[in-house]
């Protein structure tokens, strides 16, 4: 069931995903750039404990899409996920979370979410968050001011307009990020991740210009002091041959008496690579 949830006190409208279940609640963050649908594979796995629903981000699938660069701030998604997991639970009458996941930045968010209101969420799952070095590291200069924001540069020049659908499977299937994407995930990214133009193209419901936004202003997000104050059961699946080394990992883990530290065999995009043994470690760790 897809639906859309107003937040007045956030002033934003978000599209929701309900994937179903009879279980408690689980909640679902995507990764910048794609949308809540990728993850739809492993939310059919977590059917078998869970009720789960996941969200477009603003900027993201068929949420609202505030103009760039202002409302894009990771602190808003966290603010975002809060308002979200509070009017889900209320809808229930309950007050927590049983399972947050959240892959990339959405993982992430979902650690600053949970350390402001610690009795929201009952465990977290965060699949390889995006972590950026303490400024302690750095003394003299913050490395992330310097030079362009490579990720970012991408994400501007990225075509956004496609002649179909097939055109763009086909090539995806061949080379580049998505080649090694499981089928299931490609084909509900191609579904839910464009919009039909009336000229008979397709094209990203996640403008370049927000996914460059977000990946900007992720610099400055302090996520160890977040880590430090977390106090429900958390898993960090790290991506052993992802863009982040398990040296950090290992180190925010040490900062934090909540985190359990596990690395796949998987690239950053595990969720949608790997998405069966992703869903078979959260179901084996939630139990």
């Amino acid at each position: 069931m897809r639906r859309q949830l107003r937040l007045p006190e956030r002033g934003i409208e978000l599209a929701l995903v309900d994937w179903g279940g009879d279980g408690p609640l689980a909640l679902l963050a995507h990764a910048n750039g794609f949308c809540a649908d990728v993850l739809g594979v492993i939310a059919g796995r977590l059917q078998e404990r869970f009720h789960v629903i996941g969200f477009d981000a603003r900027g993201h699938g068929d949420s609202q899409k505030p103009a760039p660069p202002e409302p894009y701030g990771w602190g808003e998604f966290a603010l975002d996920l809060s308002a979200v997991a509070a009017a889900l639970a209320a809808e229930r009458g309950e007050e927590t979370i049983a399972l947050g996941v959240g892959h990339s930045f959405g993982g992430t968010c979902l650690m600053n979410a949970s350390a402001r209101e610690p009795g929201r969420f009952a465990r977290l799952a965060l699949l390889d968050p995006v972590i950026v070095p303490p400024p302690a590291d750095f003394p003299n200069a913050d490395p992330m001011l310097r030079g362009p924001n490579v990720a970012a540069d991408i994400a501007r020049k990225r075509t956004h307009v496609f002649a179909s659908r097939a055109q763009l499977r086909e090539r995806w299937r061949e080379k580049g990020t998505f080649a090694d994407w499981d089928p299931r995930a490609l084909e509900l990214y191609l579904a839910h991740g464009f919009r039909d133009r009336p000229d008979g193209q397709i094209e990203l419901k996640c403008p370049g210009a927000i996914e460059a936004a977000v990946y900007e202003s992720g610099r400055r997000f302090d996520a160890w002091a977040d880590a430090a104050r977390l106090a429900r059961p958390v898993l960090d699946l790290h991506a052993g041959k992802g863009n982040f080394p398990r040296a950090v990992a290992e180190r925010l883990a040490a900062g934090s008496r909540s985190i359990e530290l596990r690395t796949l065999d998987a690239p950053h995009l595990m969720a949608m690579t790997c998405p069966d043994e992703i869903a078979d470690a959260l179901l084996a760790w939630a139990h």
